[in-house]
């Protein structure tokens, strides 16, 4: 048996300081002020359909010290030494939006178990963007299964042209 406890101050407003839009086949949730803020996840297009492409957007706030690429270097080491990562597929600066990102592409393994099938590994490609503001580090992982990365891609690149900070 599993508690949990969860406490909500409903005079605690959550509010983003950036926009980004899914795809309408996408559910997506609002979550906090920092920490993981924002989920989503593509809607199963049958009961089988559970391996889907996923969002999480993480805020860590009032980083003193750090710029763009002093957060991406303390979380990368974190992230390589993983244990379900594989390998480096790419490594980019960009600029989206007036914002600048730090891009990082990787293979990773995930575990995966569901009703049907037995337990199995999992070969899966993360797109991860790094970008700080005011004092704030933020990164976005986008991940889908190794074999629908093609496909997937131009999603992910539409998810990430829609971003836009907003402070």
């Amino acid at each position: 048996m599993v508690a949990l406890s969860v406490s909500c101050n409903k005079d605690e407003k959550i509010a983003l300081d950036f926009d980004i839009t899914v795809p309408a086949n996408w559910n997506h949730f609002v979550l906090a002020n920092q920490g993981l803020v924002y989920s989503a996840q593509r809607n199963p297009e049958n009961e089988m359909d559970t391996l889907r492409e996923y969002l999480y957007v993480y805020k860590e706030s009032s980083l003193t010290n750090y710029d763009l690429s002093s957060y991406y270097n303390a979380l990368k080491p974190i992230i390589t030494a993983g244990s379900l990562y594989v390998s480096t597929l790419a490594e980019k600066d960009t600029t989206i939006n007036g914002t600048n990102f730090k891009r990082l592409i990787s293979k990773e393994i995930e575990y995966y178990a569901n009703a049907y099938y037995d337990s199995i590994d999992i070969n899966m490609i993360s797109t991860r963007y790094f970008f700080f503001e005011k004092n704030n580090g933020y990164y976005l992982t986008m991940v889908t299964v190794d074999t629908c990365y093609n496909k997937i891609k131009p999603i992910f690149d539409g998810i990430i042209g829609s971003f836009q900070y907003k402070y």
